[in-house]
């Protein structure tokens, strides 16, 4: 089914914007695997270069900042994408705490910066990447792209701020974009310490997992599974202004899994310590995506479960010097808060 529905991206220009990061990376994979030509668009201030490093060969790369007018205009008339994938965020909760007008400027801001791009270079679609926590507590589960809106974080904020400025773009505008709010992603090349690498590298480590909310369950896919959906949701379909969810329809607490990540580390002789510095200041219990109306625009669906999936992230931590990128440059000053996501 992915592979009919890549076709449509077969020999078009697609300009991703945070191509390095951990989605971006494995989105520019899977456009490459379809035979789209991909211009990546990224600052790379949590992106990565050694994320593209097998592949640089064959994509192009502009370095730029999304709040940069000038330098993203350029890009788009240097390139002139067909289609756009807007994945640039300050995305890891703990942070915006800290440094939230940051967090607005790059998530709205930018964001306000692309769609006027695609407004003015007249590209056929523009997807941007949103995120589950606009949902905020759930009020049910699965959660479909009708539940209630009631962010409770400041990153969450951003992120719904963001998502309606796509949907008034387009209402305002006619600016042809479709919102993809994705639940926890996972796998290689993560560039921030969510919980699965958190928890992978404290095991690497040590027995002993000092960790924070151990009960908060959340909705994993992972990432070629969660980038699949995205270029399903943008050559689908689904009219312009529109919300799709992209995840599994699973759930796992934290504490499950550190069971699933030990027993794929062979390690069972774990211990799980609550450290109360690691929680976060408000937690949402649990995230679960109701992932129908993708399913039924594209036939998309999550294959790859949790044990096959940590696996595969377990095999490429080992074979990448059993390191995540984020270990070199965060030197302590984060507190990776070991939650829900």
């Amino acid at each position: 089914m992915f592979e009919e529905i890549g076709k449509k991206l077969a020999g078009e220009r697609v300009l991703v914007c945070g191509g390095a990061g951990f989605v971006g990376s494995q989105l520019v994979r899977e456009l490459l695997s379809v035979g789209a030509t991909v211009c990546v668009y990224d600052s790379f201030f949590h992106g990565r270069r050694e994320n593209l490093a097998d592949i640089w060969d064959n994509i192009q790369l502009i370095v730029g900042d999304l709040l940069d007018e000038w330098k993203l205009s350029q890009a788009f008339k240097d390139f002139k994408p067909d289609w756009v994938f807007n994945l640039v965020g300050d995305t890891y909760v703990p942070s915006a705490y800290d440094v939230p007008k940051r967090f607005f400027r790059t998530n709205v801001e930018g964001n306000i910066n692309v769609l006027m791009a695609c407004r003015m270079f007249d590209v056929k679609k523009v997807l941007y990447v949103s995120s589950t926590e606009v949902y905020g507590e759930a009020v049910f589960v699965p959660m479909t792209e009708e539940h209630p809106l009631n962010p409770v974080n400041t990153y969450a904020v951003s992120k719904l701020a963001a998502d309606r400025v796509c949907h008034t773009f387009f209402l305002e505008h006619n600016v042809p974009v479709i919102i993809a709010r994705i639940y926890n992603a996972y796998g290689p090349r993560e560039t921030l310490p969510y919980v699965i690498p958190e928890i992978i590298t404290q095991l690497d480590k040590s027995n002993v997992i000092q960790l924070g909310n151990i009960k908060a369950r959340r909705d994993f896919t992972y990432v070629r599974d969660t980038v699949r959906g995205l270029i399903s949701a943008l050559a689908s379909d689904i009219p312009n202004g529109e919300v799709v969810n992209v995840g599994s329809n699973v759930t796992y607490s934290v504490e499950e899994l550190v069971a699933i990540a030990a027993e794929t580390m062979d390690r069972p002789d774990y211990r799980i310590e609550i450290d109360p510095k690691r929680m976060r200041r408000y937690d949402i219990q649990e995230f679960r995506c109701d992932y129908t109306k993708l399913n039924k625009a594209t036939g998309w669906a999550p294959e790859v479960d949790i044990h096959d999936g940590m696996r595969r992230t377990v095999d490429w931590f080992n074979d990448h010097g059993r390191k995540w990128s984020w270990e070199e440059w965060s030197s302590g000053t984060i507190l990776f808060d070991g939650s829900g996501g």
